[in-house]
C-alpha cells in the first residue's frame, strides 16, 4: 500500500489484515481514477424527500428482509456505540438502526437516509467501496481516504439478491475510530452472518412453494442455496451456489436437475454437495426414502445406490 499511502499524504501504515488488498485498490483508485483530494472537506449530498421515495421503492424487497434483521443487529452491537447501515447498489443509504444519542452526530457525518457515499465522490468508505468491489471490508481508523473521516469506523457486507446480483450493503459504523478493532474479526463474522440471513430471506421469498436445498457450509457472505421444483430441477440459486456449480443465468434457465449436474463431477466439494443435498431431503421428509427420491426427481433405486456410495446409514 506504499504508493497509495505517499498518493494519499499519509506516514501511517494501514493495520487491516483482511481488507487491505481492497483498501489499497480503493486508494489507488481514489487518486487516480476519482481524483479525491484526502484533504479537502466534504459533506454527502442528501436525496430530496422525492428523489428518496423514487430510490427507495427499487429497494423494497430488500428493506422489507433487511430491517428486521438490522433490528436483532443492532440489539447486538449497540452497547459498543455502533449503528447499522442499510445501502443499495449505489451506496446511498436506505436505512438507519441507531440510538438516539447518535443523531446529532449521524446528521453531521451524513450517515442518514438518503445520503449518497459513491466511492467516487466519498474517498475509500465502508458501503461505497464495498459495493464497488462487492466483498466486505473492514475500515479502521485512518483507512477512509478522505482525512474528515479518520475517526470513524466502519464494517460493510454486500447482499446478493435471489439472481446472485449485489442488491445493496449492510454496515456497522461508530465514531470512535480503532476502539472496535479489537472486535473487528467477530464483528465482521456477525455481520456476514445477518447480511446471509437476509440473502436466505430475499432467495426464499422468491422462490416461495419451491423446495430450497444447502449445497454446502456457507463461507463467506453468500450460502449455497438452489431452489428446484418438483422434478428435482434447479429453478434457482444464489451467488454462492452458482459459484460452486459454475452455473450461468442462461443454464439455470434450461433448469438443469440437480443431482445429475452434482454427478458430473468427483471433486470433493461436488461430493460434499451431493451429501448434503441427499442428506436434507431426508430431514425434510423425515426419513422416507420414497419421497426423498421423488422430491429430487430420482428413482428410489437411485436414491438407495446414493446413499450407499455416500455411507449415508
Amino acid at each position: 500500500m506504499e504508493q497509495a499511502a505517499l498518493l494519499r499524504g499519509s506516514t501511517g501504515a494501514v493495520r487491516n489484515s483482511a481488507g487491505g488488498i481492497m483498501v489499497e485498490r480503493s486508494w489507488q483508485r481514489c487518486a487516480a481514477a476519482h481524483n479525491v483530494d484526502p484533504a479537502q472537506g466534504w459533506a454527502a449530498d442528501i436525496l430530496s424527500g422525492a428523489e428518496f421515495r423514487q430510490v427507495s421503492g427499487r429497494s423494497v424487497p430488500l428493506m422489507r428482509a433487511a430491517l428486521p434483521e438490522m433490528r436483532r443487529l443492532f440489539d447486538l452491537v449497540y452497547p459498543m456505540g455502533l449503528l447499522v447501515l442499510l445501502a443499495d447498489p449505489d451506496a446511498t443509504l436506505l436505512a438507519r438502526c441507531a440510538d438516539e444519542a447518535q443523531s446529532a452526530h449521524c446528521r453531521r457525518m451524513g450517515l442518514q437516509q438518503g445520503a449518497m457515499w459513491d466511492e467516487a465522490i466519498a474517498g475509500t468508505n465502508g458501503v461505497g467501496t464495498c459495493v464497488r468491489d462487492g466483498d466486505p471490508i473492514f475500515l479502521g481508523q485512518g483507512e477512509h481516504w478522505r482525512f474528515c473521516l479518520s475517526l470513524l469506523a466502519s464494517f460493510a457486507a454486500p447482499i446478493f439478491d435471489a439472481q446472485g446480483q449485489m442488491v445493496g450493503a449492510l454496515n456497522l459504523a461508530a465514531f470512535h475510530g480503532d476502539s472496535s478493532r479489537p472486535a473487528a474479526p467477530l464483528l465482521m463474522d456477525t455481520l456476514t452472518l445477518a447480511g446471509r440471513r437476509i440473502e436466505e430471506q430475499l432467495f426464499r421469498t422468491r422462490y416461495d412453494g419451491r423446495k430450497v436445498l444447502l449445497l454446502d457450509a456457507a463461507d463467506g457472505c453468500s450460502a449455497p442455496l438452489v431452489a428446484i421444483d418438483e422434478d428435482g430441477q434447479v429453478v434457482g440459486a444464489t451467488r454462492a451456489a452458482r459459484t460452486l456449480m459454475h452455473w450461468t443465468d442462461e443454464m439455470i434457465r434450461e433448469q438443469p436437475n440437480l443431482l445429475s449436474a452434482l454427478e458430473g463431477d468427483d471433486s470433493p466439494s461436488f461430493r460434499k454437495a451431493e451429501e448434503s443435498v441427499i442428506r436434507t431431503a431426508l430431514a425434510t421428509t423425515q426419513g422416507n426414502v420414497t419421497r426423498a427420491a421423488r422430491t429430487l426427481g430420482i428413482s428410489r433405486a437411485t436414491f438407495y445406490r446414493k446413499m450407499r456410495m455416500l455411507g449415508i446409514a
